[in-house]
C-alpha cells in the first residue's frame, strides 16, 4: 500500500509496525505534446535566390562609375534598375516619376548602393533624386564627396537634409557642411537656408496650433508644448545660416564622431567663421540659460510636421563644441575684444547653468526613481 492509504486507513499490520509501501500507479502519459508538430523537411523548402537583383545592382553600380555619363542615361538606368528591383520584391511598379520611385523603394536599397546613387546624381545636377534619398534616410553613410559636391552647387538645403541621418563624417566633410553655412558661396544659397528656416517657422506655428487644440490629450498636448519651446529656441534670433548649422550640431555625427576629427574640421576655420561659428554657440547657451526645462522629445520629432524637433541640438553638444573652438582657436578669441566679451557673456551663463544642474541633480534622480517605482 502507499504512505498515504495507510495513514487514511489504518490496519492492524500497520498499526503493528509492520509497513509495506508500494508504489504509486503512473500517470498515463499526455495526450497532446505542449511542443507543435514537426514538419518535415520534405514538406517546405526556401525559394533559391534570384540572381536578377543581384545581376541588375552589380551593372547599375559599373554604370555610375563611368565617366561618360550622362544626367539622361543616369535617369533611364535608376528607372530600369528600379523595376527590377520592385519586381524582384514583390512590389508594387514604381512611379513614372523617379523621385516617387525612388521614396517607394528608398527603404529596401542596401546603403551602399543608395550612397552611389546619391553622389553621382549630385554629380550630375540630379539634386530631385538626392533629396528622395536623404527624405527616406537612406544614405547614412554617404561617399566622401557628397556633402562638398552639394555645398558647390549652392544646395544647404540638401545638406541639412543629408547631415540630418549620417553617422560617421570625416574631417573633410564636416568642414564643407561648416563652411557652407557659415561663408555661403551665393545668392541662391543663402536663399534655400531662408527656406530651411522658413520649415522650422512653419513647425513651430504647427506645435502652436496643436497647443491650442481642445480636443488634444493632457499627454499630447504636453508633447506639444515641449516642441513649441524647441522650435521657438531653434527659430527666434537665429538668421538662416545659423539654422542650418542646427542640424550639424544635432546631428548622430556630433555624438558619434571622435572629437579629434570634428576638431580637425575646426581648426580649418578663418577668422571670419570661427566668430560666426561662436557667435551661434553662444546664442544656445543664452537660450538653455534663458529656458533650463527645454529637453530633446522624441515624442515630438515623430509627429507629421515636427520632424525639426530632432535637429534642436542639446546643451551638451553645444558646450562640447564650444570647447573645441576655444581648444583650437584661444589664441585668436583672446586677442579680439569683441569675442573676448562674447565667452566672458557666455562663461557666466554656463556657471549659472552648472551651478543649477548641480543643486537639482539630486532632485531630478529621485523623481526618476519615483517614476520607475510607480
Amino acid at each position: 500500500m502507499t504512505l498515504l492509504a495507510a495513514i487514511t486507513n489504518p490496519t492492524p499490520a500497520t498499526t503493528a509496525g509492520h509497513l509495506v509501501l508500494t508504489p504509486a500507479p503512473s500517470q498515463p502519459p499526455p495526450s497532446s505534446s505542449a511542443l507543435p508538430t514537426p514538419i518535415p523537411p520534405t514538406v517546405w523548402s526556401l525559394s533559391p535566390a534570384d540572381p536578377t537583383l543581384a545581376t541588375a545592382a552589380s551593372s547599375l553600380a559599373a554604370s555610375l562609375t563611368a565617366d561618360a555619363l550622362t544626367a539622361q542615361r543616369f535617369r533611364t538606368l535608376l528607372a530600369s534598375f528600379l523595376a527590377a528591383f520592385s519586381q524582384s520584391l514583390s512590389l508594387p511598379p514604381p512611379s513614372p516619376n523617379l523621385p516617387l520611385a525612388v521614396r517607394a523603394a528608398a527603404t529596401y536599397l542596401p546603403a551602399a548602393l543608395a550612397a552611389l546613387v546619391a553622389s553621382t546624381a549630385s554629380r550630375l545636377a540630379e539634386h530631385d533624386v538626392v533629396l528622395a534619398l536623404a527624405d527616406s534616410r537612406a544614405i547614412p553613410h554617404p561617399q566622401p564627396d557628397l556633402i562638398s559636391s552639394l555645398a558647390d552647387a549652392g544646395r544647404p538645403d540638401l545638406v541639412c537634409a543629408v547631415l540630418r541621418q549620417a553617422a560617421d563624417l570625416r574631417s573633410s566633410e564636416l568642414l564643407a557642411a561648416l563652411r557652407c553655412f557659415l561663408s555661403p558661396a551665393s545668392d541662391a544659397a543663402y536663399d534655400a537656408m531662408v527656406a530651411v528656416k522658413g520649415r522650422w517657422k512653419d513647425a513651430a506655428l504647427l506645435a502652436v496650433n496643436k497647443c491650442k487644440d481642445k480636443n488634444a490629450g493632457k499627454k499630447e498636448n504636453a508633447v506639444a508644448r515641449q516642441a513649441a519651446l524647441l522650435l521657438m529656441m531653434g527659430h527666434d534670433g537665429f538668421t538662416s545660416p545659423e539654422v542650418c548649422l542646427h542640424y550639424l550640431l544635432a546631428s548622430r555625427t556630433a555624438d558619434c564622431v571622435d572629437s579629434v576629427v570634428l576638431a580637425a574640421a575646426v581648426s580649418e576655420l578663418d577668422g571670419a567663421e570661427v566668430a560666426g561659428l561662436l557667435s551661434y554657440l553662444s546664442k544656445w547657451i543664452g537660450k538653455y540659460w534663458r529656458f533650463p526645462v527645454a529637453r530633446a522629445c522624441l515624442e515630438a520629432a515623430g509627429m507629421p510636421g515636427l520632424e525639426q524637433c530632432e535637429s534642436v541640438p542639446s546643451l551638451g553638444a553645444v558646450t562640447r563644441a564650444m570647447g573645441l573652438v576655444l581648444d583650437q582657436h584661444f589664441s585668436h578669441l583672446v586677442l579680439n575684444a569683441e569675442l573676448r566679451k562674447e565667452l566672458c557673456a557666455a562663461e557666466v551663463m554656463v556657471k549659472e547653468l552648472a551651478v543649477e544642474a548641480e543643486s537639482s541633480g539630486p532632485i531630478l534622480d529621485l523623481l526618476h526613481r519615483m517614476q520607475q517605482d510607480v
